[in-house]
């Protein structure tokens, strides 16, 4: 996305979308931030996206203003779209305030986008396929099996998710996250047992997103990537650790680190 010029006149033209007189008022203050981020153009289409996106959820709509507005801009910030066809980024209403959910597949495109690599993947594994994983070697060898039912894939049992990354060398590098250290980051994301959690909506692209995220923060070099530093302090705002106070010993870890 590049930044334009811009004319007050072209900032005043929003989407046409029926949606409450308030939000509308929102959204026209989130719309002239992205102008100054996006550029006219781009930021039409993204605010025409999120009214969309709001006019079809009464739960957005009760969202705090300001957190409408940040959520919005934040998309521009970090060069996600909206699109919801795309599935890059979603808007969320957790406990009255609404923040921007980024995909899986919106960590992978702001990662290639960064220069981080060429080609990044998740994928789960299931007990009944082929597997083998050797961190030391760096090699990784998974034999997908495919359901033949709808039935028969709900019986399967998940044992973890890898991720397959082909640098700017064509080095091709692996990580891997067993299911049990997966479902211990679900445990201790705040909400994630909450009906509006992304966990309880899309928990597959959850899982692929949680190894992702891990090995985001190990292909990204340049600390002064801008749309980089930005997702990952919005993926650490939006997914805070649950506060506990359980005396800590050497296997208390960190995983969202």
């Amino acid at each position: 996305m590049s930044t334009k010029d811009s004319t007050p006149q072209e900032e005043t033209q929003l989407p046409s979308v029926k949606i409450p007189k308030e939000i509308n008022e929102v959204l026209r203050v989130a719309f002239d931030k992205c102008v100054k981020l996006i550029g006219v153009g781009e930021a039409q289409k993204e605010l025409g996206f999120a009214a969309q996106i709001i006019s079809k959820s009464p739960t957005l709509q009760k969202c705090n203003a300001q957190s409408v507005i940040d959520a919005v801009v934040n998309s521009s910030r970090v060069g996600i779209t909206l699109n919801p066809s795309l599935r890059l980024a979603y808007l969320v209403p957790r406990k009255g305030i609404a923040t921007l959910e980024i995909s899986y597949m919106g960590m992978i495109t702001i990662l290639k986008k960064s220069g981080g690599c060429k080609y990044i993947e998740a994928f789960i594994v299931y007990q009944d396929e082929a597997f083998q994983y050797s961190p030391a070697e760096g090699t990784l060898t998974h034999t997908i099996y495919h359901a033949t039912t709808e039935a028969e894939q709900k019986q399967r049992k998940i044992i973890g998710c890898y991720s397959r990354a082909v640098l700017l060398t064509n080095e091709v590098v692996f990580c891997f996250m067993p299911m049990w250290e997966i479902e211990k980051v679900k445990r201790f994301s705040e909400g994630s047992d909450s009906k509006w959690s992304p966990w309880q909506n899309w928990e597959e692209e959850m899982i692929k997103k949680s190894v992702i995220k891990r090995h985001f923060k190990t292909l990204v070099s340049n600390a002064e990537i801008t749309e980089v530093i930005e997702a990952l302090r919005i993926e650490e705002e939006n997914n805070p650790l649950v506060k506990s106070s359980p005396k800590k010993n050497m296997f208390d870890f960190n995983f969202e680190e």
